[in-house]
């Protein structure tokens, strides 16, 4: 996982810690492997003319903050907590001290307060959906005809948050192991759900625990008999 640190940062450090997070959902680079340090040249960023955002920003927050800031904005999630897969690459830096950019991290901040919770009721949507299409416990997580799996529709469509995705492929890695021909949305999708994955800190024996005693408790004729056929 990675650390993120609370200290207090000037406003060129703060620019940097824009373009390393930019960079990491756009491009190659790992913030994490990195610890987010990004090359900028001072000389280069004296002359830009959103200096006075970044100034701001470096006010407004400490690093830790402001690296989650950054993250909820690059990350692209709906108010409902699912991915909206569009382009970052441009976003506009005046926008990030509009009222939107606040309210996007804020609402950010609680689904992580309430990962747990989300985690549970979204389980039950998931199972309950799958019983709904006759899927067995595996296929929720695979491509069946051709479709893209019912744990990632749900969260198209907004029934399930994204965190829920993430926490389940830490627990299974499935979505490396979806084969579907879409060529548009899913790389897209699939690398900003890998992207997420390093900054959400997560305990998964405990997810795994929950899921489990959610299975064996409410749904045991159907999917929780998997758990005992397929134990690790």
């Amino acid at each position: 996982m990675i650390h993120m640190s609370s200290k207090k940062i000037d406003d060129f450090e703060a620019f940097k810690i824009f373009l390393a997070m930019k960079s990491h959902f756009n491009n190659e680079y790992n913030y994490a492997e990195y610890d987010g340090a990004f090359k900028a040249k001072k000389e280069s960023y004296s002359k830009r003319k959103d200096r006075y955002t970044f100034v701001q920003l470096s006010k407004k927050f400490g690093k830790k903050e402001l690296e989650e800031f950054f993250l909820s904005l690059f990350l692209n999630v709906t108010e409902k907590g699912n991915i909206a897969v569009s382009g970052t690459n441009n976003m506009w830096t005046g926008n990030l001290l509009d009222k939107e950019a606040t309210d996007t991290y804020k609402n950010w901040k609680k689904r992580l307060q309430s990962l747990q919770y989300n985690f549970i009721n979204d389980c039950e949507t998931i199972f309950d959906r799958g019983l709904e299409e006759e899927l067995e416990f595996n296929q929720i997580f695979k491509s069946v005809n051709g479709n893209y799996p019912l744990i990632i529709r749900l969260e198209k469509m907004g029934d399930i948050c994204v965190e829920t995705v993430v926490v389940f492929d830490m627990i299974f890695d499935f979505i490396n192991n979806v084969r579907i021909a879409d060529t548009t949305y899913w790389p897209v999708y699939k690398k900003k759900v890998k992207d997420y994955t390093p900054f959400l800190k997560v305990d998964v024996p405990r997810y795994v625990g929950v899921m489990k005693t959610l299975l064996i408790e409410d749904y045991y004729d159907n999917y929780g008999q998997y758990l005992l056929t397929n134990r690790g």
